[in-house]
């Protein structure tokens, strides 16, 4: 909630775009994190402000009290003395909730009160700061440290202020139930795992047997070092462990789905198909239905045309009820005559447009986007530059 009220706010939100690390505790108190100050033997050290916020429908408005707090040790000045100027009204420590350690009251009151959190921030941390910089030239409370988060259940290592920048936390949220697999993580497959593992889903699970070889590195998102390649990596492995660094949640199988553990696809919520036609593909069409799975299957299909290349990238989409468009859409016996996803060309935009519309209709089944026409198959035809939708379920009138 705090990256939300952030976000939300516009004092807040200018404060961490000029690089202070902030943070809300309990919905009442902004704490500064980093801000530089002299203690008594004279040497810089770092200390946190804390102000009571004041709110209005989870936003902040003029604060009503020029008081704030200081979370450090007794602040002295560049000259050795202390700074009793910025002292409210004791030198000694008081309790502020029980959510924060005992601070100093200050005091700093400007002709006309604040005008906003910045104008109080960027006070106080200057008073505190341009005694420090007398010291150390080089030292600011804005040094643009990554923001951790305070959620506890998040399943990133670092906040997600992105969402709530954009105030679409609400939307993050309906994803957050989720187990997603992605059956196949070549260069589509890398792709869509290159955007859900930036959603607040609970799990990512990766399989794929295959070696990550020498040309999956110029089509899968991000660059790759020699000596990664050299590794002799399995895809799964390769890209759980970068995306794990971000994703709490991210898991490698390294095994293709068969016979043997096709039916573990329907504990998911959601699978990703991403593999050249096969036989098996019948199976996990069959198996994701009669668990209610939802599974969003791709394909593309490139050909020659002269001096260049045309072709068409497909996203299906498969849920309760909705299965007959299967044949039509799907090489499911996986003998396809013109050839599909293995045999052609493929390169890394085509890659990525793939995933890009397979996640989309993925977030609009689950209400994340706005879905008018409900389509279950999209085809982008590459050298018309159009997005066909087929088998929609509230066609358009």
């Amino acid at each position: 909630m705090s990256h939300a009220l952030i976000a939300r706010s516009r004092d807040l939100r200018r404060l961490q775009d000029e690089g202070y690390a902030l943070r809300v505790v309990d919905q009442a108190y902004l704490l500064v994190d980093n801000v530089p100050y002299v203690t008594v033997q004279g040497e810089v050290h770092e200390g946190t402000l804390v102000m009571d916020l004041t709110l209005n429908d989870d936003t902040t408005v003029k604060p009503t009290t020029h008081v704030a707090y200081w979370a450090g040790e007794f602040p002295y000045g560049a000259n050795g003395e202390k700074l009793l100027a910025l002292l409210h009204d004791s030198t000694k420590k008081t309790a502020i909730s029980d959510s924060l350690p005992p601070a100093f009251q200050l005091s700093a009151k400007p002709a006309g009160g604040y005008r906003n959190y910045h104008h109080k921030v960027t006070t106080y941390a200057e008073i505190l700061g341009r005694e420090a910089r007398q010291l150390d030239p080089n030292v600011t409370a804005q040094q643009w440290k990554v923001t951790i988060d305070d959620d506890d259940h998040s399943v990133f290592h670092f906040a997600d202020t992105a969402s709530a920048r954009q105030n679409t936390t609400d939307l993050a949220r309906k994803l957050q139930p989720e187990r997603v697999a992605i059956v196949g993580v070549g260069g589509t497959g890398a792709y869509v795992l290159d955007m859900v593992a930036k959603t607040w889903v609970r799990e990512i699970h990766l399989f794929d047997d295959d070696p990550f070889l020498q040309h999956n590195a110029f089509r899968s998102p991000g660059s790759v070092s020699r000596n990664e390649l050299e590794r002799g990596p399995i895809k799964s492995d390769f890209h759980a462990r970068r995306y794990s660094s971000m994703h709490k949640g991210v898991v490698a199988h390294d095994t293709r789905i068969d016979d043997t553990n096709v039916e573990q696809l329907g504990t998911f919520d959601t699978v990703f198909l991403c593999m050249d036609g096969h036989p098996i593909k019948a199976r996990i069409l069959e198996t994701c239905l009669s668990h209610n799975t939802l599974l969003v299957d791709v394909g593309m299909g490139l050909h020659r045309a002269g001096d260049s290349l045309a072709g068409t990238l497909r996203t299906t989409a498969f849920y309760s009820g909705h299965r007959d468009h299967a044949e039509h859409c799907m090489d499911l016996a996986g003998d396809d005559a013109d050839g599909e996803y293995d045999r052609n060309a493929q390169l890394a935009e085509l890659n990525a447009l793939n995933a890009a519309l397979a996640v989309i209709k993925w977030k609009k089944v689950r209400g994340v986007y706005n879905d008018l026409t409900r389509e279950l198959n999209c085809e982008y035809v590459i050298d018309g530059n159009k997005l066909m939708n087929s088998f929609c379920i509230d066609p358009p009138t």
